[in-house]
């Protein structure tokens, strides 16, 4: 709550700062008397008088404004400073200053990617952090911390860089050149269409290699015999390996190359689990021995020892579900569907929504307890909404959640140090976020992304809170974001916006004159309304994402 609090106030202070900064700058330039600059709206609760402008910190803090004498058209100015009135100025002067506000915001976030590359922006890398097995990619070589360094002879260094190599290349044949324990290698696999997202988070089908992720299964495992070895050994569902002899592990990968080492050499191996109860975890320590002869280590598969990824273990099933009719509870290995033997949760969602869509059942093959049964499992048809759209989805389920668990892959910070190259990443990382924004809000407009996306003060105050728990870098990051879009959200002509007043001027620069008071006045009072309705928006959804979340 408190990193929210001081996120929200250094976030919002910074762009309200920068954004009245620049009609202030401007407005002092071509001579305009500044009366007040105030950073928030309503009682002022610091002020102080500084030559002829009173500076002042006020009571609510979403917004600032400058006070530029002669901008009241009810208030008259001194004969004497009549020259020194916004109102008095030439036009284009009086654009600029109102203009100032906005490409300040750009400005700014300009300059604070100039500072997150200077310093190296952090991302994804190319390093894989699970290689789902019988994928495409395992089949073509892949495996677990397999640094990806070239595609097609390209070299890619992020996530970003990899999917973008392949987006548009389906059913392509691409060389990838791999580096593996200080060795390269190549590999030839083709490219897949996979379920990917547009820039504005429509899901979309796009070109990629099927079966890697930058995402490692944490070291948590599942037992589902109790007369395998690790069961037998004190080992259970739920227990998160922690350390393979004295080497300590995080992913499932790391500890199954841990215990497949102490395997090829014949050597019993302790292993250190954490096990968790409630809101109590223990620590425990059992010694493995294996058996004589393994017949699944092809694969590199802790099988024999009865030791599986968590996500192939039902950790809840759905009141009133398939999976719940047919008889799936919790604690479940699925260990075949439709006779396929299943190695990740991916393959089981993929089999249950052509399933779905053909209308038929599915014989999932499950152990529980150490005996085999087969459960029949029709799909239900059923509508969600996409959790970064809120568009509705068509989905097929059979209503149960996997006992799996994320860890953080590897990250990579992209850092530019030439000058020159780095205004150029800079200007190319403003334009395309701009851009982006262009287009988001232009479905917004047309409907084609939900109104449910947008937030208000609490969701500001959150993501600025989880930015800046993430660290400085991503912090930065999101107030360029925000700063870009407040740039364009106030160059929107709509009166009481500085778009707004843009308008009125190029009208009077149409018209030779300026808009009569009266159409102002009607333009402003709709456009207040408009901004009411928009900051009523907001606040609901932000309401409403606390209530569900």
């Amino acid at each position: 709550m408190l990193t929210s609090v001081i996120g929200v106030v250094v976030l919002l202070g910074g762009l309200i700062f920068f954004h009245e900064l620049g009609h202030y700058l401007v407005a002092k330039f071509f001579g305009v008397k500044v009366e007040v600059f105030s950073l928030g709206f309503g009682k002022k609760i610091l002020k102080r008088q500084w030559g002829e402008t009173e500076y002042a910190l006020s009571m609510i803090p979403l917004g600032g404004y400058v006070k530029l004498m002669g901008d009241d058209p009810y208030r008259g100015v001194p004969a004497d400073q009549a020259a020194r009135a916004f109102s008095t100025q030439a036009l284009y002067k009086r654009f600029a200053v109102v203009a100032a506000g906005p490409i300040f915001n750009l400005m700014l976030a300009f300059a604070l990617f100039m500072l997150i590359f200077w310093s190296g922006k952090p991302m994804a890398g190319t390093r894989l952090g699970a290689v789902v097995v019988a994928s495409p990619a395992w089949e073509a070589g892949l495996r677990s911390q397999d640094r990806i360094t070239e595609v097609g002879g390209k070299p890619v260094t992020t996530w970003n860089d990899l999917e973008s190599s392949v987006r548009d290349r389906v059913g392509d044949k691409v060389e990838l050149t791999v580096e593996r324990v200080g060795t390269t290698m190549k590999f030839s696999t083709e490219v897949s269409k996979v379920a990917g997202r547009s820039p504005y988070g429509e899901i979309i089908q796009v070109g990629g290699i099927k079966g890697i992720s930058p995402y490692p299964l944490s070291s948590k495992i599942g037992v589902s015999d109790p007369k395998s070895p690790a069961h037998e050994a004190g080992l259970r569902s739920g227990d998160r390996i922690t350390k393979v002899d004295a080497q300590a592990v995080k992913t499932y990968e790391q500890a199954r190359e841990a215990i497949l080492g102490h395997w090829y050499h014949k050597r019993p191996v302790t292993v250190t689990v954490e096990r968790t109860s409630g809101a109590v975890s223990t620590e425990k320590s059992v010694t493995l021995s294996f058996p004589a002869a393994p017949s699944d280590t092809a694969l590199g598969s802790l099988d024999a020892l009865g030791i599986y990824a968590s996500d192939t273990f039902v950790k809840d099933v759905s009141s009133g579900s398939p999976a719940e009719k047919g008889g799936l509870t919790p604690g479940d290995r699925i260990a075949k569907v439709n006779g396929q033997t299943i190695s990740n949760f991916e393959s089981i969602v993929e089999q249950v929504q052509a399933a779905g869509e053909k209308g038929v059942p599915l014989d999932f093959t499950v152990v529980r307890d150490g005996q085999t049964m087969v459960l029949n499992l029709k799909p239900n048809e059923t509508v969600t909404e996409d959790p970064l759209t809120h568009a509705p989805v068509k989905r097929f389920l059979v209503g149960f959640v996997p006992m799996t668990e994320i860890e953080e892959g590897e990250t990579v910070y992209v850092q530019v140090r030439n000058i020159g190259q780095l205004i150029a990443t800079a200007y190319h990382e403003t334009y395309d976020m701009a851009e982006k924004m262009v287009v988001s809000i232009v479905k917004l407009a047309t409907g084609s992304i939900s109104m449910k996306n947008l937030g208000g003060p609490v969701l500001i105050a959150t993501v600025a809170g989880k930015s800046l728990d993430a660290g400085f870098i991503p912090f930065l990051q999101t107030m360029a974001l925000i700063s870009i879009n407040l740039f364009l959200l106030n160059l929107l002509p709509i009166p009481v916006l500085d778009g707004g007043h843009l308008l009125f001027f190029i009208i009077e620069g149409l018209k030779g004159k300026p808009v009569s008071i009266r159409t102002m006045e009607v333009a402003n009072q709709v456009g207040m309304v408009f901004i009411l309705m928009l900051v009523a928006l907001t606040f609901f959804n932000d309401i409403s994402r606390i209530v569900l979340h």
